[in-house]
Formats: structure tokens, C-alpha cells, sequence
């Protein structure tokens, strides 16, 4: 059972020890940490969990509190790294140039998001291997290597970042930076190349003690997770993986409706509107099964957000109507929300909306409009006389109701639309939330839209189900065997990837569900997400080259429509600059940079 949040207890462990470190003037640290006994820790009856909080805790003051325990070392460097990127931030709000605090400008903003955002992905996966080695999965051994290779992967960089946002005094000997630099760096490359340990043979870890966290899925996960794969192994052939592989909607209707009628299109939606109730997590181990399988989940996802939004901010008519039909798969809703001129922008909206007594007319324009040919509900933003607000509309056929729309062709392979509204009628009872006051329900809308991490990782887990398929042929080929050093690293780095999206994805479904989420969960999910499935895709096209480069063998294909695909990710759904702006305004406290 998914459980990631600190006790009491815990937290006041952490502040001990900090102020502990924090006051111990001119005695050792050493001495410090002894008295506090945190050696009892790791001993029989102790806990490994807790001993990387006061490890992390230690880092923060520069200190290696665990220097033979491999995990705690890099608990102790993302500690480290954190304290080195928050100062940072605050230096970055005081400092001026220009009339204006640096923190304002994105190359120093989206640098310490970037850094800030792999950290605090490295820490959660740091957790996830501590308790995968208690529950002695499986996967143990490799979560605590890839934990490591974690940390050394961004706590150097990370602390390289803050050290710029000093500029000179960054490296000056007045600093404690130079320090913290120094001390990460020797810890985390005493092993050699992290990159080396990556792909080498996994150590073998002693047992441990119970810990009060865990990523993994429960029961109820697991059930809707072996219900889905039955599903797929009765309905979904090979010719239907190829039918979407070529497909230009992501959506074939007759699987939309099976998937529908097996109650596995919307299981976490309330019974009263076609769903069986499921938790968020056994909701996420079904996207995971159909990706894995071939299955792309936009089109659904998307319908499904919608639906949501609905049951939040709907009108009893707009719900009667809409949701059914949803549920049913008779139905599919696509987004209206950006502009031509606006881009990521939604809050600056020009297509407008007056309502002239009996209902609501609609003029303007949005673009980037994907399944808009296909759907039957818009969720359309308008500028009306009080603010923003927003409909779920329906669209009717293009041509005709004041609606039309034009092709566009991505580059990914994917059909998209420009859509047009004139004069296009939209009755009352289609109102989300209030007129004037939609940034409430814009918001609920970004927080659905950024938190779908099994999307991201859907596209990650194709490449990787692909290329491991057949991965004995691709070495065959002329010129790929010599290679295969460096496939196999990209291969364990694209596996690493994996597992730290995953905490972050787990993380925000968790926080989501406990009510403890935090605004840069679904940003941090969101940025990482797609920039690994952009990166991690690219990075193997060029390791299969030149074969990457024609669509002749379908698991290199597939890499390479997924490369394609990444690029747009980072760009739909607020680009990876608005992600990055929002972590380092909310994360870091940032003044704003856009």
C-alpha cells in the first residue's frame, strides 16, 4: 500500500539533528551526531528509513553522517544539494540586475527548477529502493543502484547550478559552496563511474528491518491490473497494436467501446456515473497495462479529465447528459484551450463569449485542438464579460452550428486541428463552475492535465517493451554489435528514468488521494516526464543508427515515432518552460519569471 508521508515523530528527528549541526560552533560533527546516537539506527532493530532522513538532515550541513552505508551517502549528498539549491533561490530573490532580481529571469530560474526537480525525484527514489530492500522485492538491488546513479547524476550539477547563481561569490573561499561541491563529489565518485555501476553485476544487500513507507501498488492495483491484461490477451490482437501504431487519431472507436464494456475505460469514476469507484493507483496500474501493451491512452485520458471536471463544476443537465455517454464510450471530449497567439498563455484568452439572453454565443479561434474531428464535447475557454469561463460544449459536425475546423499534421505522425467558432451557440446548462470565475476550473483542469505521469511513462515503457523483445536481432545487424556497450548504458539509463518517474508519478497520485499535494507535484511530473521521453527516445535513435532512421524493423520504428512524439509532449499541456516557471516559483519561492 502507497504510503510516502513523514510522522511526527520523524520530522522532530529531522529538526534535532539540523539544529544540532546548525549550533555545534566549534565542535566536531562527528561528536555531534554521536551523542544523538543516529549510530543506533542502522543497527539491529533500527531503520534504514530513518536513518536517510538524518542522513539527508546532515547533508544539509555538509556533513557524510553514514560514510560506508552507500544509500545514506547519497541521502546525505541530495541534502546537500537541496540546501545548496534553496540558497541559491533566496540569493537569487535578493540579488538585482537590471532593476530586477535575477530569480526573475528564466536562464536562472528553469536552471534551478531543473536542478531542484531531479533532486527531489533522486530523493524519492532513494525511499522507494529503502523500501523495495525491505520488502525484499525483486527489484531491490537495482532501485538502490539506480538511487545512487540518481544522485550522483544531479547532485553535482545541481550544486554546479547554485554556484552560478552566486556568480563569483559562488566559487569564492568566503562561500560554503566550493565545500559542499568538494564533499558530494568525493563521496559520490568513490566508487568509481557511476555510470559503470549502472550496468554492472548488482550488489547483494543484507535484509532490513520494516519501514513506514512504500511505493508499492495494493491489492486492489494489482487485481485491475491482472483484469487489464486478461482483457488485452482476449481483445487486443497484434494487427490492432499496428492498426494504432499507424493510426493518426490514437483512437479506434470499436476498441474505445470494448474497453468500455469491460468497466476499463474510467474505473476510478463513481458508480453513479458509469465507473466502479477504484482508487487513483489502480486506475494508473490500468494505463500502465495498456501502454505496455501497445495501447496509446491520450484520447482517453483527455475524455477522462473532462469527465472530472464535469462531475466538479457541471451543471445536473450537462452531467446527465455527457457523462453517460462518456462512460459508455459513445462519446469522446477534446480540449479548446489554446490560441493562436497565446500558446501555453490560457489565462490570456481572446476568444470571446456573451451571452444574449437565452444562451451563450461564441466567437474566436483555438488551435493545437487534438481529436476535435472525432469528438463530440469541447472544453471550450472563453473570455466573457467577467473573466474567464468555460463550457463543455457540444461540437456538432464541422461546417455547420457556427463550428469548423481545419487539418494540422504534426510532426510526430499525430493529427491535430485549428478549430472556429462563429456565431457558435452554447446553452447555459453547458457552464463549468461560474461566469467569469473559471480560473478555479482552469486550474482543477492543469492539475488533472500535469499529474497524468502513466502517460509519460506509457511511452517510455513502449520503447523499452520494444527494444528488449528484440533486442538479440538488433545486435545482428551490421555494425549494432560493436555498439553494444553503449546500447546497454542507454538502455540502463532509459530503465533509471523509468524509476524515477515512476516516484514522481506515485508521489503525486498519493499526495492527490491523502489530500497532501503540493502545486509543484504535477509540474515536476510533467516536466521530467516528457523531457525523458523526448531525451531517453532520442538518445537510443542514435545508438541503432543508421537502422533508427527507416521504419524497416517495427521496434526501431516505434523508438523513433516515440523521439517524435516526446518533442510535442514537452510542448503540449504547457510547455516544459511554463512547467519549469511554476516549479521554481513554487518550489524554490521565486518571484515570477514569465
Amino acid at each position: 500500500m502507497v504510503h510516502l508521508g513523514l510522522s511526527g515523530e520523524q520530522e522532530a528527528m529531522i529538526e534535532t539533528v539540523r539544529r544540532a549541526l546548525a549550533d555545534r560552533g566549534a565542535r566536531g560533527a562527528d561528536e555531534v551526531l554521536r551523542e544523538l546516537g543516529i549510530d543506533a539506527l542502522i543497527e539491529d532493530g533500527g531503520s534504514l528509513f530513518d536513518a536517510a532522513l538524518v542522513a539527508e538532515a546532515a547533508g544539509r550541513a555538509g556533513v557524510i553522517a553514514y560514510p560506508e552505508e552507500r544509500i545514506l551517502i547519497a541521502a546525505a549528498c541530495i541534502g546537500i544539494a537541496t540546501r545548496a539549491l534553496e540558497d541559491a533561490a533566496a540569493y537569487a530573490c535578493e540579488r538585482v540586475v537590471f532593476g530586477r532580481p535575477i530569480g526573475e529571469y528564466q536562464g536562472v530560474a528553469h536552471a534551478l527548477a531543473n536542478a531542484i526537480t531531479e533532486v527531489e525525484g533522486a530523493r524519492l527514489l532513494i525511499w522507494r529502493a529503502i523500501a523495495a530492500r525491505a520488502e525484499q522485492a525483486a527489484d531491490g538491488a537495482l532501485l538502490d543502484t539506480q538511487a545512487f546513479w540518481w544522485a550522483a547524476r544531479s547532485v553535482i550539477p545541481a550544486i554546479r547550478t547554485a554556484m552560478r547563481t552566486f556568480g563569483g561569490y559562488g566559487v569564492s573561499e568566503d562561500s560554503p559552496l566550493p565545500a559542499l561541491y568538494l564533499a558530494a563529489r568525493a563521496a559520490l565518485l568513490q566508487f568509481g563511474d557511476p555510470d559503470r555501476l549502472l550496468t554492472g553485476p548488482l550488489r547483494e544487500l543484507a535484509p532490513i528491518g520494516s519501514v513506514p513507507i512504500s511505493f508499492s501498488p495494493d491489492a486492489e492495483a494489482e487485481a485491475w491490473r491482472a483484469r487489464t491484461e486478461a482483457f488485452l490477451a482476449a481483445h487486443f490482437t497484434e494487427a490492432d497494436k499496428r492498426a494504432f501504431a499507424v493510426s493518426l487519431d490514437n483512437h479506434i472507436p470499436e476498441l474505445h467501446r470494448k474497453l468500455a464494456d469491460a468497466g476499463l475505460l474510467f474505473p476510478d469514476w463513481p458508480e453513479e456515473w458509469g465507473g466502479s469507484g477504484a482508487s487513483a493507483l489502480a486506475t494508473s496500474a490500468v494505463h500502465r497495462a495498456l501502454t505496455h501493451a501497445g495501447w496509446p491512452i491520450s484520447v482517453l485520458v483527455v475524455s477522462d479529465s473532462i469527465g472530472k471536471l464535469l462531475m466538479l463544476f457541471g451543471t445536473p443537465e450537462a452531467k446527465a447528459e455527457i457523462l453517460p455517454k462518456l462512460a459508455r464510450g459513445e462519446a469522446l471530449a477534446c480540449l479548446g484551450l489554446s490560441e493562436p497567439t497565446g500558446g501555453s498563455d490560457v489565462f490570456g484568452a481572446k476568444t470571446r463569449a456573451v451571452h444574449d439572453g437565452e444562451r451563450w454565443i461564441v466567437n474566436g479561434q483555438k488551435v493545437f485542438t487534438t481529436s476535435a474531428h472525432i469528438a463530440d464535447y469541447v472544453l471550450l475557454l472563453c473570455r466573457t464579460e467577467g473573466g474567464l469561463t468555460l463550457f463543455v460544449g457540444p461540437l456538432g459536425s464541422p461546417g455547420t452550428g457556427g463550428f469548423d475546423l481545419a487539418p494540422v499534421q504534426t510532426f510526430a505522425g499525430e493529427r491535430t486541428n485549428i478549430t472556429f467558432y462563429a456565431d457558435f451557440a452554447v446553452p447555459d446548462r453547458y457552464l463549468l463552475g461560474e461566469a467569469g470565475r473559471g480560473t478555479k476550473v482552469l486550474a482543477a483542469t492543469m492539475t488533472l492535465e500535469h499529474n497524468q505521469g502513466d502517460y509519460y511513462l506509457g511511452a517510455l515503457d513502449l520503447a523499452r517493451s520494444e527494444l528488449h523483445c528484440g533486442l538479440d536481432a538488433l545486435f545482428s545487424l551490421p555494425g549494432i554489435g560493436e555498439n553494444a556497450p553503449a546500447i546497454r548504458l542507454s538502455l540502463a539509463r532509459l530503465d533509471a528514468h523509468i524509476a524515477l518517474l515512476e516516484c514522481l508519478s506515485i508521489r503525486a497520485i498519493w499526495a492527490g488521494h491523502t489530500g497532501q499535494g503540493q502545486r509543484w507535484f504535477g509540474p515536476m511530473c510533467k516536466l521530467f516526464g516528457t523531457e525523458s521521453w523526448a531525451s531517453c527516445n532520442a538518445e537510443l535513435v542514435q545508438r541503432f543508427a543508421p537502422y533508427s532512421l527507416d521504419r524497416s524493423i517495427a521496434a526501431l520504428a516505434a523508438v523513433e515515432s516515440e523521439a517524435r512524439s516526446g518533442i510535442q509532449a514537452t510542448i503540449y499541456g504547457g510547455t516544459s518552460e511554463v512547467q519549469r516557471s511554476v516549479i521554481a516559483e513554487t518550489r524554490l519561492g521565486l518571484p515570477r519569471s514569465r
